[in-house]
């Protein structure tokens, strides 16, 4: 995973395209997250049940913050919900959100923040409402 996205990476800045939009999990931290459920717990389930996805993602975090690109990484949890309503909501890691998003409202999501070039430099997390 994190191998992909350094090869992504490199290739964007060689040819020059700066937008990038990716997934994650909140164990991808961003500098607004405040201590809450959604940015803690996730990150130590992964480390004790999943520590090479963890690793992974610490990686993948690095690289993202290093690179020159005009980024933005959703972070998701639990994509594996049915989707029942067309709402979600967004939190950059300073309020709590719910542990559950449908794939559906990630790609409404993802596709309004590369149509309206929003999010840059952010760490949304999204949820179903």
């Amino acid at each position: 995973m994190a191998d992909g996205h350094q090869t992504i990476i490199r290739a964007m800045e060689k040819m020059r395209v700066n937008r990038f939009i990716t997934l994650a999990t909140p164990t991808v931290q961003s500098k607004d997250d405040r201590k809450n459920f959604t940015t803690v717990v996730p990150g130590i389930m992964a480390k004790i049940l999943f520590p090479n996805a963890y690793r992974e993602m610490k990686k993948i975090e690095q690289l993202i913050k290093n690179s020159e690109l005009n980024w933005t990484v959703v972070r998701i949890i639990n994509p594996n919900v049915k989707h029942k309503k067309d709402t979600y909501d967004v939190s950059l890691g300073d309020t709590t959100a719910k542990m559950a998003v449908s794939r559906e409202n990630i790609g409404k999501f993802m596709y309004l923040v590369a149509l309206q070039n929003s999010y840059v430099g952010q760490m949304p997390i999204v949820f179903n409402k």
